[in-house]
């Protein structure tokens, strides 16, 4: 005999689809939300160097597409980023737009 399981309600069901949601932003909060932030706050330009760490794309383990990240010193703190753009190799120089406020909001300037 099956027993009666009981279905999640209208409540729990949206509250599941918010957390779900809430986790794909913070997951994503460099691409989605910090780099679009980043053109109304207070900004200043520094020079990073791409680094040998990868940011791997969607479908990269069909494609083998990835990013390297750039990275910056400021203040005696290091942040890093993933550059979004495979044309950039390791060791090249690249100019970074960062927020004075909140350094680790910082976006390569496109050229």
């Amino acid at each position: 005999m099956l027993k009666n399981k009981q279905k999640p309600n209208k409540f729990q069901r949206i509250g599941f689809l918010l957390l779900i949601f809430g986790l794909i932003l913070y997951l994503n909060r460099n691409a989605l939300i910090y780099r679009n932030i980043i053109d109304y706050v207070d900004t200043k330009h520094i020079n990073a160097k791409i680094i040998d760490k990868k940011e791997r794309g969607r479908g990269s383990h069909m494609f083998e597409f990835y990013s390297y990240y750039y990275e910056f010193n400021l203040n005696g703190k290091t942040y890093q980023n993933p550059s979004y753009n495979k044309k950039y190799k390791i060791g090249d120089s690249i100019k970074v737009i960062y927020s004075t406020q909140f350094p680790f909001m910082n976006k390569p300037v496109l050229e």
